[in-house]
């Protein structure tokens, strides 16, 4: 059954005690800290998504300048940011400031949904390059945040200590190859955890040929409109075949933990591997990190058409509603809270951790010589870079990349890769998505996590399941909140693989784990919460089981975890069922036609 294309989105609430049944937290748990919003306040409430690690650096630096301002943060740590904050737009349910990953001028209605931000002082801090990739009919609606380049990541430190020269072009690359081969080191390792990935790598070592030409863009504007297909376009077709070569020589492969980047950044850092291809490849402040991490372009054969590949990590914009009639207080301070934001310190805030690993689209910023671009600014400015390419192609990203990841894995040809494109062109051009089931009235954040409670646990043969939810937490000194939970909702519409990635917490590849607890222990985090490690506050937990069930103190059950300690996985044996996450949530939101609040009931 196809549908037209939404993802869920609903603002997230906290917790409601309902003792083992449902929901259940303690009351310590549902006050967030007195850096949210202030329901007696004077000032009007104004909402802002938060689809960073942690806003609490921000909203201290708001407070700072504006502490009259009301600023309530609405949180998103989920498994799928682009396109849940992408459809938060579409289902009309955006807050007063608004984040988006991805952005391209006029594809929706700009003019209808945003504020014109040209005239304000705030976007005079922006450099004029970066003004001009969001400007619409001289309009402004959509401000860019920090920004970085995509490309290979290698070990200078391991590359000076055997004396060899960085390659400047494929040829050079494949010269290199086999003395680092013979030199008892790993050539390259690749970043495989999200089918997005295996698309992003495709499009960017195409883009080092006919992809990024003027004639490879015109032909990116046919595909998606369905003019033109891969395989009777010779030049698009030669131009993916380059990735036999990559393949053949052992840039791409699946030697890292596939379902893991941690992992395989993990394998980067012990200095036995001199190449590394991902989206989120800075190695600087990781820890342990010993040697020295640079960034490389994706090379083409001769070296003319070497590229780094531009991805803006956020745009921001306020709503229009904010100019209408009586919303005159709120507008005031929602210009506030850009003016703190459109500073190095308040974009800074944003992803302290990246700060070396970031460029800033503002004139005060600056490249330290230490920034990860330190070595590549000029090719940088000089303009060898190409578009991050995803806008238009959000539908067959999924099903391409699935087939590029298993291409890398050496469980597919390049004829498949081709054949991917255009088995997959008609989710463009349509616009539709496989749907499981249409949801009929908004599922929130708490009743999600009953739903994945339910669906997990009877996937697995569990005898209950703990899921953790991720409400505001005011926490500065935290690295992030909640990603091990439920992290959203799902609003009226059909519900495909996107939508069901963008609430449970094992995403697109990770296995439902359970933990064997008694009755006793069970209660005790359900008061206390998922002590995540490094985070001062905690998070509810939703206990979910059969109706009318209760736990006895001294009884042992096995039970569904989503967001464990290492306490509590250690206590309770914590297993890897080999049910995947992803998979048993299909099969049961298969069984209903549509589903709504009254339906998530395990009887």
């Amino acid at each position: 059954m196809k549908r037209k294309k939404f993802i869920a989105w609903a603002l997230t609430t906290v917790c409601t005690a309902l003792m083992l049944a449902g929901c259940s937290a303690s009351e310590s748990q549902n006050q967030t800290a007195d850096k949210s919003a202030d329901a007696s306040s004077d000032h009007p409430v104004i909402t802002m998504n938060a689809p960073y690690r942690n806003m609490s650096t921000f909203v201290d630096k708001v407070k700072e300048k504006y502490p009259e301002i009301n600023l309530e943060i609405i949180p998103y740590n989920g498994q799928n940011t682009s396109t849940y904050m992408l459809d938060m737009r579409k289902c009309g349910e955006m807050p007063d400031i608004y984040f988006i990953t991805y952005y391209t001028p006029g594809r929706f209605d700009d003019e209808a949904d945003f504020l014109d931000l040209s005239s304000y002082d705030f976007t005079g801090e922006y450099v004029q390059s970066r003004l001009r990739e969001v400007t619409l009919n001289s309009g402004i609606y959509m401000l860019p945040m920090g920004y970085n380049a995509l490309g290979i990541t290698y070990n200078k430190t391991l590359l000076d200590e055997n004396g060899w020269e960085l390659p400047d072009s494929f040829k050079e690359l494949e010269e290199l190859a086999p003395k680092v081969e013979e030199a008892g080191y790993t050539l390259c390792l690749d970043q495989l955890q999200y089918p997005g990935f295996g698309f992003q790598f495709l499009c960017n070592i195409a883009d080092t040929g006919f992809l990024s030409t003027i004639d490879g863009q015109k032909w990116q504007e046919a595909f998606l409109k369905g003019e033109v297909n891969v395989s009777d376009t010779p030049d698009i077709v030669e131009n993916i075949k380059l990735l036999d070569k990559w393949r053949d020589l052992g840039m791409l492969n699946g030697n890292g933990t596939p379902d893991n980047d941690t992992d395989t950044k993990a394998e980067m850092i012990k200095g036995n591997t001199l190449f590394l291809i991902g989206n989120s490849n800075d190695l600087s402040s990781e820890s342990g990190a010993e040697d020295e991490f640079r960034l490389m372009p994706y090379l083409s054969e001769d070296g003319d058409q070497n590229v780094f590949v531009l991805n803006v990590s956020r745009y921001v914009g306020l709503n229009k509603k904010l100019g209408e009639e009586g919303n005159e207080q709120k507008l005031e301070d929602a210009l506030h809270v850009m003016e703190v934001l459109s500073t190095v310190d308040g974009m800074e805030s944003l992803e302290p951790s990246q700060v070396n690993s970031r460029l800033l689209p503002l004139k005060d910023a600056k490249v330290g010589e230490d920034s990860y671009y330190a070595d590549v600014l000029d090719e940088l400015n000089s303009g060898h870079t190409a578009s991050f390419i995803y806008t238009g192609w959000e539908n067959a990203i999924v099903p391409i990349g699935e087939t590029m990841l298993d291409y890398i894995k050496g469980n597919a040809e390049v004829e498949d890769v081709i054949k991917a494109f255009d088995d997959n062109q008609h989710l463009i051009t349509e616009d539709t998505m496989d749907t499981c089931t249409t949801v009929t009235e908004m599922l929130d954040m708490d009743t999600c996590a009953k739903l994945v409670g339910i669906c997990f646990a009877k996937a697995v043969n569990a005898d209950a399941a703990l899921i953790s939810t991720n409400p505001w937490r005011y926490d500065k000194d935290a690295y992030e909140m909640n990603r091990e939970g439920v992290s959203g909702a799902l609003f009226p519409m059909g519900v495909s693989d996107q939508e069901i990635v963008s609430i449970i917490p094992t995403g697109w590849t990770n296995n439902i784990q359970t933990v064997t607890l008694t009755g006793k222990r069970i209660k005790e985090l359900i008061e206390s919460g998922y002590e995540r490690s490094d985070n001062s506050v905690s998070f509810p937990y939703v206990l979910v089981s059969k109706e009318g069930m209760e736990f006895e103190d001294d009884t042992v059950y096995t039970i569904v975890i989503c967001g464990a300690s290492d306490e509590v996985k250690e206590e309770g044996n914590i297993q890897d069922t080999g049910v995947l996450g992803l998979d048993a949530a299909k099969a049961y939101l298969s069984q209903f036609k549509t589903l709504s609040p009254k339906d998530i009931v395990w009887e």
